[in-house]
């Protein structure tokens, strides 16, 4: 764990998220709570619309969104610490063991980007559209990127299992091709 966590301190500082970006996002707060339910209701009828995503939601929509809530208003907290990362990193792994495929993870990601922009273009004007929505991208990228990082893990581990083979020879195999 300690070397994704390192991987996540890695990519923040590759994507260049740093102060000014957790007030940034802090600062969207308000807005993204006055709005926030709106797209989590939008989200949740994308996902109703798929089949291979509607029977992993059955029955538990009201709950998902309670969580979606919960995940969102953690993205404007300002804290993107190690406690963050792992709040995360619990999310990549639910959604692996409940069987979401990371595709549909991605796509609702690329909706989030898309959604919020409307929504910023609405409230913020000029450049604080632009600087904000950059930092809303980087943080829903550095989720994305740790959810990614939990599918790996989780699926090297699998292997694992299945095959007896240790976590560090099935890693230096896949290193090799």
């Amino acid at each position: 764990m300690e070397a994704n966590t390192a991987i996540y301190e890695g990519l923040k500082s590759f994507l260049d998220f740093g102060d000014a970006d957790a007030e940034n996002l802090k600062s969207l707060g308000p807005i993204m709570e006055t709005h926030g339910k709106t797209l989590t209701d939008r989200f949740y009828e994308k996902l109703a619309g798929v089949p291979e995503t509607a029977r992993l939601i059955e029955g538990r929509v009201d709950a998902l969104k309670q969580t979606h809530a919960r995940w969102m208003s953690e993205l404007f907290a300002g804290d993107y610490g190690e406690g963050y990362f792992h709040s995360r990193w619990k999310i990549g792994l639910t959604h692996v063991k409940v069987g979401v495929p990371p595709h549909y993870v991605e796509a609702v990601v690329s909706f989030l980007r898309v959604e919020s922009e409307h929504v910023l273009s609405k409230e913020l004007t000029g450049d604080d559209i632009a600087n904000k929505h950059g930092s809303l991208t980087k943080i829903l990228d550095l989720d994305l990127m740790i959810i990614n990082l939990a599918y790996a893990f989780e699926r090297v581990d699998r292997l694992c299992q299945f095959t007896g083979m240790s976590r560090k020879l099935i890693e230096r195999c896949i290193e090799k091709g």
